[in-house]
């Protein structure tokens, strides 16, 4: 994946604009995913995705090749969402409003294998709860939880990419679980 990009890279360095389109399609939905569920809001998620692509293709020649270009590009995106809500209260949202996704609006549905009815409206309630307190963490934990979870990212990528050293993830993402657990105990969550 990384000779991958590398080899669009130089090529985007060049001028190229068909290498500039493969980055641009490879990286768009995890991109605008992270804003998405950073500003929780779909244009304001669509601009700033837009912005870090403008940002990240303006500055391709400050990339380094010993780290991942996702990473860069991640860490570009989560510092442009944290400002981004730095200059703004964000409204919270009820958790059974309807959900803003890249093709429309969409009622939030909880699937489960378990067609049992009781079990179904437990795992919708445990969903909406951990979602609820996942979007109201801080952001600078929440970041890390999003990478960690969402994007799957290990620590040592989420060290990379954000450029915090490894023992800050490793204590911001178990600050981050803990405040989960207490904002979660005593709600039916376990």
């Amino acid at each position: 994946m990384r000779e991958e990009d590398r080899a669009l890279i130089d090529r985007a360095k060049q001028g190229d604009e068909a290498a500039y389109r493969v980055l641009l399609k490879k990286y768009e939905r995890a991109v605008f995913n992270i804003c998405l569920r950073m500003v929780r809001n779909r244009e304001e998620a669509e601009d700033l995705a837009q912005e870090a692509f403008t940002k990240v293709f303006a500055m391709l020649d400050r990339y380094n090749p010993a780290f991942a270009f996702s990473n860069w590009l991640f860490k570009i995106t989560s510092n442009l969402c944290i400002d981004s809500i730095r200059k703004r209260r964000i409204d919270t949202l009820p958790m059974d409003a309807p959900v803003e996704g890249e093709k429309g609006t969409y009622a939030r549905q909880y699937q489960s294998p378990d067609d049992d009815p009781e079990t179904l409206l437990v795992t919708g309630q445990r969903m909406k709860l951990l979602s609820d307190a996942v979007d109201n963490l801080p952001p600078h934990y929440r970041v890390m939880i999003l990478l960690r979870h969402q994007e799957n990212l290990s620590y040592e990528e989420i060290a990379e990419c954000l450029e915090v050293p490894l023992g800050t993830v490793k204590a911001r993402i178990h600050r981050a679980r803990e405040m989960l657990k207490n904002r979660l105990e005593g709600k039916d969550f376990w």
